[in-house]
Parts: structure tokens; C-alpha cells; sequence
């Protein structure tokens, strides 16, 4: 090659280089998105960039307006929600276990166990036939003799593989001594009977117990487990979420005990688990006045469960300070709260249908309806809510009166509620445009949970429009098709971003591939 020819190959690579068009870059930050999946808007990972946005908390709408329970405590104080429902293949039911409140003729309120059957989850009555139907735990150690005072929280799960003891679950026994306070493996054949195993999570009683654990976060000395300790069998792993009640070693302003929750995945719930493992707590109330949160607040209890992209749960926020508007002092309501792995929560922050920031399920009024409303402490199921048709219901149990009643009528009257949520009707985007990153489909169908008008754009991956359809009317999947053809059709590689647009008077839920 001669020279001038060196040169000229020379500039021509140059030019080459500097007038090429670049590749489209492959994304280096996909989300994965599984088929039949809804993906919610109840945190930000879906959200790339955004303007003019506005998210909704939606509350789950009480049946008669929280006046009045669908299960009364006849005959008893109170009854709550602590335990879980199932349903029984064996007996083609739902079975539901509650505690109660029991005031004997003489002497302090005791904590019962009861259980309620429905063929349809709607329907409900007392153990099988109509009559109130108690479980019955023994609170005596047959070893030393020294006798609990009472259980505590239960949670439980059907497990469909164990023909003998399909019943499984966490029971907790109080005011045992140091060794022998904490949550107890419990089983049962059927439901009724149940038996106590052995202690798998040994709790903090107070005091100088030296076998607690103790965490050190954000300046504040926490310690536990404590009695509100529960699990959520996660049906899709085979694996257990164990939910850890923490407490302040001494209050902090407005006599707050800073009662806190602590997560750790679990492989097994029928044997001893390492306190060690925990920590960090992962939801800590400020005691103040800031995201939300107000002085009195202490997350007394949280539930978790999977849903669709997430874990979602109830986190049970007791005050024994301030009268809120939704809440009266001494009285518990919820928030909702969100989890990508089951270990990191945060507080869904969003105003709710009411403009209240955060608060999920209110109080009514204390004392309401002749003390039969749920104005006052209120408890949660382990579970979730169950999806009964097109509707999300959940069941949830409040006492009409708080904490700061009476000795008459602290935590009394109330029952069993019920309230009712559109499925995937938790947050909904009402107002904006936003983008998401980048997705990877595992499908070519898109279907959108709307009340429309609501407009998608897709986009290829490096952001060019390939197509866009307006969505109306109210649907809970709406096919979404461009110029008559599906999402994947309109991609080479199954990545693709999606642009949504909620006009005025439209409402996004959630979307969901194919």
C-alpha cells in the first residue's frame, strides 16, 4: 500500500468512526417482568421519570361503614383479629381462628381462641352447627409446673402436603418466666384440637433478661421478641417470613415504648430460631412529627403477604397519645406498607381517598353505634385480604373502645369487620405521564387495570415510539392492542419501556403481561 493510500484509509476510518450512528445500547438495568404478574404503582421502581404525577392510597371500603361487625362478640367482650383464615380442603370451608376478650363473673378479662367456618367466606357461624366454639390450649409446663397467665398471638397455615397435622402455626404464652416466655410451634389434625410442640422463638419478658436480643439503631436500644410475633407462609417459595415484635428498653417523649417490626425469612417454622439472626429493625417509629408519623405512634403490629410485584402488609400504628381525626388516643388503626424482598419496609406514603396521608384503615368513632363500631383497637389477620370474585375483601377485628376506656369498657364491644378493595386497587395513579425503565417481557399481551380515558405508548427500548392506544371505560383488564396488534409484536428483542398518560377522570391500577 502506498503512502497517499495509508493516508486516505487512514482518514476514511477516522471519518467512519466519528459520523457512525450509534448502536442502540442494550439496557443494563431490566426489570424482569413475569407473566401474570400485576405490577403496582405503590412504590417507584416502575417509574423512570415522570411529570405532573399524583398517586391515590385507596381505602378499603367498610361494609355499613364500620358501624357494626359481620361476627358480634356474643357473649364475650370483644373479639380480634388475631389469628388467620384458611381454607380446608378436607371440610370444603373456611375456617377462621380469633381471639377474644372473655370476662368472667369474677376476676380479670382472660384471652380465648375461637373458631368460626363459612362455606363461602362471607358467610360465617360459630365452629360448625352455630355454637361458639373455643380452642383450648393447657397454660401449665408439665416439667416445672409454673403456669402462663395467658396466650397471645396466633398465626397459622393449611399445609396441604401434611396429611396428619395440616394445621401449623405460632401461638404465643405470656408471663412464663425467662425461659419459657415466647412463641410455641403448635399443631392440629383438624383445626379444633391443637397441641403445644415446643418454643422456637424464646422472648424478651422485660427486665434484665439476659438471653434477649438487644439492637442498637438510629440512637435508639431496642429489645425483643416480644408478644406480637407472628409468620406469613409465602405459598410461592415454601418459605416462611417470621414478623418480630422490638421495644424500647425505656419510653422516649410522649411515653413511647417504640414498639418496632424486625423480618427474617425462615425455612421451617417447627424449630428453634437464632434471635441473632435479627439485626436490624426494619420499621422504627420516630416518636415525632415527621414522614407521616406523629409523637404517640408505635407500630404495635404488621402483617405481610405477597401480591402481585410485591409484598404488601398492615402495619398496626397504636397511640396512646392524640386524638386524630381517623383515630382516637388509645385507639390503633393501619397503614400500608411495602417490601420488594420481604426484609426492607417502607410506608406506602401516599394521601388516601380523604386527603389523609398513609392511614389505610381508620377508626371510626370510639364508642359508635352503641359501642358496636370499630372506633377503637384494632387488629389484623395474619393472611391478607382474600380475593372472594372481583373483589379484594378483607377482614379485620376492632373493639369499639381504645386502651384509654374505662376498666368497663377498655377494649370492648366491636367483633369481626369486613371491607372491601378493588383487586390491584390498593394505589392508583390519577393525574401525569410517567415512563418505565426498561422491561423485559415474559409475554406479548399487555392488559391494564383502568378507568379510563388512559393512554400507553410503547417504546422500544432505547425510547422510540412504536405505537399507542387510548384505554376507556372501567375494566380490571383491559386488552391493550395497537393498531390491533399485541406489545411483543411491536419489539425485536422482548424489552420494551411503556409510557402511560392518566387523562382527566381516569385512574391507573396496575398492568399486567401475557
Amino acid at each position: 500500500m502506498t503512502c497517499l493510500a495509508r493516508v486516505i484509509a487512514a482518514f476514511l476510518l477516522v471519518w467512519s468512526v466519528l459520523h457512525a450512528r450509534p448502536a442502540a445500547a442494550a439496557p443494563t438495568d431490566v426489570l424482569e417482568i413475569p407473566p401474570g404478574v400485576p405490577q403496582l404503582f405503590v412504590d417507584d421502581l416502575l417509574i423512570d421519570s415522570q411529570q405532573g404525577l399524583r398517586r391515590t392510597l385507596h381505602q378499603p371500603k367498610k361494609d355499613d361503614g364500620g358501624r357494626r361487625p359481620v361476627i358480634a362478640p356474643a357473649g364475650l367482650r370483644t373479639l380480634m383479629a388475631s389469628g388467620t383464615i384458611v381454607f380446608d380442603p378436607k371440610l370444603n370451608r373456611w375456617v377462621m381462628i380469633a381471639s377474644a376478650f372473655y370476662q368472667p363473673p369474677e376476676g380479670r378479662y382472660e384471652v380465648h381462641l375461637y373458631r368460626f367456618t363459612s362455606p363461602d367466606a362471607m358467610n360465617w357461624i360459630a365452629g360448625d352447627d352455630g355454637n361458639l366454639e373455643r380452642i383450648d390450649f393447657s397454660l401449665v409446663d408439665e416439667a416445672t409446673g409454673r403456669r402462663a397467665t395467658n396466650t397471645d398471638l396466633f398465626s397459622f397455615y393449611y399445609d396441604r402436603r401434611d396429611a396428619r397435622f395440616p394445621y401449623k402455626g405460632w401461638l404465643y404464652f405470656a408471663n412464663w418466666g425467662d425461659d419459657l416466655e415466647g412463641v410455641y410451634y403448635v399443631r392440629s389434625e383438624n383445626g379444633r384440637r391443637w397441641e403445644r410442640v415446643r418454643q422456637v422463638v424464646n422472648a424478651w419478658a422485660g427486665g434484665d433478661d439476659p438471653s434477649c436480643r438487644e439492637i442498637r439503631q438510629d440512637g435508639r436500644v431496642l429489645r425483643g421478641p416480644s408478644d406480637v410475633t407472628l409468620f406469613y407462609h409465602d405459598e410461592q417459595t415454601g418459605r416462611f417470613l417470621g414478623l418480630f415484635k422490638f421495644l424500647s428498653v425505656a419510653p422516649v417523649g410522649p411515653k413511647n415504648n417504640l414498639r418496632s417490626r424486625a423480618y427474617a425469612w425462615l425455612d421451617r417454622i417447627d424449630e428453634p430460631f437464632d434471635t441473632n439472626r435479627l439485626d436490624r429493625i426494619a420499621l422504627l417509629p420516630p416518636a415525632d412529627e415527621v414522614h407521616g408519623d406523629k409523637p404517640h405512634d408505635e407500630y404495635y403490629a404488621s402483617t405481610a403477604f405477597r401480591y402481585g410485584s410485591h409484598f404488601l402488609g398492615g402495619l398496626k400504628v397504636w397511640h396512646g397519645g392524640g386524638d386524630y381525626p381517623w383515630s382516637a388516643a388509645g385507639c390503633a388503626f393501619l397503614k400500608l406498607v411495602v417490601s420488594r424482598d420481604g426484609l426492607t419496609w417502607k410506608k406506602v406514603p401516599f394521601a388516601n381517598d380523604d386527603g389523609i396521608p398513609e392511614v389505610f384503615i381508620p377508626n371510626g368513632p370510639e364508642g359508635g353505634s352503641n359501642g358496636r363500631n370499630d372506633g377503637g383497637y384494632l387488629t389484623e389477620f395474619s393472611q391478607g385480604p382474600l380475593r372472594i370474585g372481583d373483589e379484594l375483601i378483607y377482614y379485620y377485628g376492632c373493639s369499639s373502645w381504645g386502651k384509654n376506656a374505662g376498666p368497663e369498657k377498655r377494649i370492648s364491644g366491636g367483633g369481626i369487620f369486613r371491607a372491601r378493595l378493588r383487586p390491584d386497587g390498593f394505589v392508583s395513579v390519577d393525574a401525569g405521564t410517567f415512563t418505565t425503565p426498561a422491561l423485559r417481557l415474559a409475554g406479548k399481551e399487555l392488559f391494564v387495570n383502568a378507568v379510563g380515558p388512559v393512554r400507553v405508548e410503547a417504546l422500544s427500548s432505547d425510547g422510540r415510539s412504536v405505537g399507542s392506544t387510548t384505554l376507556t371505560g372501567d375494566a380490571l383488564s383491559h386488552r391493550a392492542r395497537f393498531d390491533g396488534r399485541p406489545l411483543g409484536d411491536l419489539v425485536d428483542d422482548d424489552t420494551a419501556r411503556l409510557r402511560f398518560t392518566v387523562e382527566p377522570g381516569g385512574s391507573l391500577y396496575s398492568f399486567t403481561i401475557r
